[in-house]
């Protein structure tokens, strides 16, 4: 049976079928490479989107409280743990200095006050000038 007779002997319902088919073929064929163009990654970012908007919001919000909560503890553990006389590494001290000026871009971003953490930011930064000038890093 050629083509053409095959074709025009389907009802609508057939043709809405092997066109949805051939669409889904074609979609799942087709990524142009340097454009990186595949039709499913679209349509599973939406439909992701969709079903898992506010869950994706709260799980952020999350984190972001997680990694502020492990800045506060981080520099607030490490100000007392020199009060206390014990010596760190200097890859202990360029750590807590990043984190130290991580937070403290957070907060002026945020817009939030960090009072106690603030003061042992300052005291970090300040033993660390005094260590670095008497050469004891």
């Amino acid at each position: 049976m050629p083509f053409k007779t095959l074709f025009q002997s389907m009802t609508g319902g057939e043709i809405a079928g092997w066109g949805l088919a051939v669409l889904a073929v074609f979609m799942t064929l087709v990524q142009v490479s340097p454009l990186k163009l595949n039709p499913w990654d679209r349509i599973l970012a939406w439909l992701g989107q969709k079903l898992n908007g506010k869950q994706l919001a709260d799980l952020q919000k999350q984190i972001t409280a997680m990694w502020v909560n492990a800045h506060r503890h981080h520099i607030l553990t490490f100000a007392r743990e020199c009060r206390a006389g014990i010596e760190h590494s200097s890859d202990e001290w360029s750590n807590a200095l990043v984190v130290a000026d991580e937070y403290e871009v957070y907060c002026v971003e945020k817009h939030i006050a960090n009072g106690i953490v603030k003061a042992d930011t300052l005291f970090i930064r300040n033993l660390y000038q005094e260590l670095s000038r008497d050469h004891r890093l």
